[in-house]
């Protein structure tokens, strides 16, 4: 027997073919349960950001940077500290995403570490961003996560921009992605790719935007129920959610602030403040578990994002499982 031929031999005795899929083996070979498919499952690991020496960077004109003002450094880490503690409160393990390296450090807005990457069932997809005053952020986000073992699935690449702010899992059979500006047809195909060759059942939803993402416009609050403000969607992508997948919807004024991190079904986080009252009211009329963190000038109106932006859940239960 040629001694290829009993390599063969070997391997079909004692280490059959592989017919398991990766996703269903994160846990043993990768330590963890990376990854999720759901919005609303049991919060249990998310990335943010403490602002560091790139705040320094801003300088006049400061709508160049997007901000309104020279921001208070030491106000946005106590924020910052505010927002982690009221994670682990909550039973999350809360991952730092390492710091900017360098004299000239500028990527100003990393605290919103929604955006550079977002999860899947088995690890993290890193995306592209498409302006420059924030590309490069996807470089931290890969290598923090790659330091504590979440495997990374891909990186969007060539003429793709995918921003993790525009890419929504609406339940654990349909992904929602945004498009404009923040990403374009090519990020899109790049990430139903991805989500396919793990699942091709998935049902990829792809819907024009009229902002830049899809979280301020639509907000998971529990399995089956979504706050949604109808001006930013496109009115068949509101009634196929409605009427196709049967959802419980929420229905916001203008000036009701919706902007929430669930931690479980029917349990969010969101920013306090006298603006974002009559939002957390509305939640809370419907029977949502509204924890409130003050981090004011971490969010809108004082900068630019949410606390959706601010928080990259890593891991998250089935929402089976929850």
């Amino acid at each position: 027997m040629s001694e290829d031929r009993a390599m063969l031999e070997i391997y079909k005795r004692y280490h059959p073919p592989l017919n398991t899929r990766f996703e269903h083996e994160v846990k043993e070979y990768w330590g963890k349960p990376w990854g999720l498919d759901t919005e609303v499952g049991t919060l249990r690991t998310v990335m943010l950001h403490k602002p560091s020496n790139e705040i320094h960077a801003i300088q006049p004109p400061y709508e160049r940077w997007r901000y309104n003002e020279k921001p208070d450094l030491q106000e946005m880490q106590r924020d910052h500290d505010n927002l982690a503690e009221a994670f682990k409160q909550e039973h999350v393990e809360v991952i730092e995403r390492m710091p900017e390296t360098g004299e000239n450090a500028r990527l100003v807005k990393s605290i919103y570490t929604r955006d550079p990457s977002f999860a899947i069932p088995g690890g993290v997809i890193i995306g592209r961003l498409y302006d420059s005053l924030r590309r490069g952020e996807e470089a931290y986000a890969l290598q923090t996560l790659a330091a504590i073992g979440c495997p990374i699935i891909r990186t969007v690449n060539g003429s793709g921009t995918a921003e993790g702010g525009s890419i929504m899992w609406l339940d654990p059979s349909h992904l929602a992605i945004g498009i404009s500006f923040r990403v374009n047809e090519e990020g899109a195909r790049q990430v139903e790719e991805v989500i396919h060759a793990s699942d091709p059942d998935i049902k990829i939803l792809k819907t024009p935007l009229t902002g830049g993402h899809i979280d301020p416009y639509i907000c998971m609050v529990d399995k089956r129920t979504i706050s949604i403000d109808r001006r930013g969607i496109e009115p068949p992508f509101f009634e196929y959610l409605k009427k196709s997948l049967r959802y419980k919807i929420i229905e916001r004024k203008q000036d009701d602030y919706v902007a929430a991190v669930a931690l479980k079904p029917g349990r969010v986080m969101m920013a306090s403040g006298e603006d974002k009252k009559s939002g957390i009211r509305l939640l809370e009329s419907e029977g949502i578990d509204v924890i409130q963190v003050s981090i004011d000038s971490l969010v809108g109106p004082r900068n630019s994002g949410s606390i959706h932006c601010l928080t990259m859940p890593i891991i998250r239960d089935s929402e089976t499982g929850t």
